[in-house]
């Protein structure tokens, strides 16, 4: 995520990166667009991911949302789908299908040429 920041922040955009560990999903700060980040556990996003999701309260109109998530079979997890399912209720907008990063690992590391991918997943998420 460290590395989307810096993309995104090299195209002119103020972002702001937290953990769901540092906030309260009741009072995130207002933005145009979320990018939400969750390992795959299970086949799904983290229980701290889901809770935080299902609590989320945005107030601001018009804010859009993306999702990325890491896994080592992408084909295979219900992740991002997992993650949408619960933020459609929301009253936020997806911008994107979404992004999967394979790791190599349980704990990672990032398969090779994730950079380029986050590079395009940011080209298309800002237009």
């Amino acid at each position: 995520m460290e590395y989307l920041q810096g993309v995104m922040n090299k195209k002119g955009h103020n972002v702001e990166m937290f953990s769901i560990h540092e906030k309260e999903p009741t009072s995130i700060p207002s933005a145009d667009l979320y990018v939400f980040s969750s390992p795959t556990q299970i086949g799904g996003p983290t229980g701290k991911m889901k809770k935080f999701l299902k609590k989320m309260q945005i107030t601001q109109e018009d804010t859009k949302y993306a999702l990325i998530t890491t896994c080592m079979n992408p084909p295979k997890t219900k992740c991002l789908k997992s993650m949408e399912k619960i933020i459609s209720s929301k009253e936020i907008s997806k911008i994107s299908d979404g992004l999967m990063l394979k790791v190599t690992g349980m704990k990672g590391p990032l398969d090779s040429g994730y950079e380029d991918k986050l590079d395009t997943f940011a080209n298309d998420i800002l237009g």
